[in-house]
């Protein structure tokens, strides 16, 4: 480890060595600073490039384990990676991918993840699987997908259908009651009708628990009247027109 002064706010700091002379975000004023690189971390700036260039590997099993290092590491450098790794076409990799990005714990590893969701490479798997696992993030995924759905209400086309939908879908998961507002806008403004939908099922997760989970084994095309309706009921109480 090492431990170090942010020169910003002047608290106390301790990262991984693996982090020498990478930039991170400090804990306490939240601004980015440079992590020294001292002679007890010589050498740990090209081992965590090792680690980049194992993400490159024919081999899934050192893929993997690439995946794993960078989680332990952590800082804003080994989440972009991370990021990046999330193409791979191994579903094991993607998996300790997941399992690292959770482990650091940052909230702007879900915004990316949600953001590289383009149509030109996201499967219709691809989104449940980055669904299910981003939400395991708990709450603190909440905010960086609001402000995704924010900027969507301003500018439609920003995003690709696919992570629109990843975080409509995500939120109606987490229950986040903070997000009905811009839900209710996806789910009467956005060009894609699958978005759409999810938004009215996301509205229902939120507002209409119950009716919900009465509806949630019937298949699309019975629920999608049912939900729209407790959407608009949803957005009735809550003093949104419809």
């Amino acid at each position: 480890m090492i431990e170090f002064k942010c020169p910003q706010c002047g608290e106390d700091l301790s990262v991984p060595s693996c982090l020498a002379g990478q930039s991170e975000r400090c804990l306490h004023c939240r601004q980015t600073v440079r992590v020294p690189v001292d002679t007890l971390a010589e050498g740990a700036s090209v081992n965590l490039d090792a680690i980049i260039q194992s993400l490159q590997s024919p081999d899934a099993k050192v893929r993997v384990e690439g995946a794993d290092a960078l989680g332990r590491c952590g800082g804003p450098h080994a989440v972009e990676m991370l990021v990046k790794a999330f193409r791979d076409d191994n579903k094991f990799v993607r998996e300790q991918v997941m399992d690292s990005l959770r482990r650091i714990g940052d909230p702007e590893g879900v915004a990316m993840l949600a953001r590289k969701l383009g149509g030109q490479w996201a499967s219709e798997a691809l989104v449940h699987e980055t669904v299910r696992g981003l939400v395991k993030f708990g709450p603190k995924a909440a905010g960086p997908l609001i402000d995704i759905l924010a900027e969507i209400n301003k500018h439609p086309y920003k995003y690709e259908p696919e992570t629109v939908r990843a975080a409509v879908m995500i939120l109606g998961r987490l229950g986040e009651k903070a997000a009905i507002e811009l839900l209710a806008k996806m789910f009467r403004r956005h060009f894609d009708i699958q978005v759409r939908d999810e938004a009215a099922y996301s509205l229902a997760m939120i507002g209409k628990p119950g009716e919900w989970h009465s509806l949630q084994g019937e298949p699309a095309d019975r629920r999608r009247g049912p939900a729209r309706e407790l959407a608009k009921q949803v957005m009735r109480e809550n003093h949104i027109l419809a």
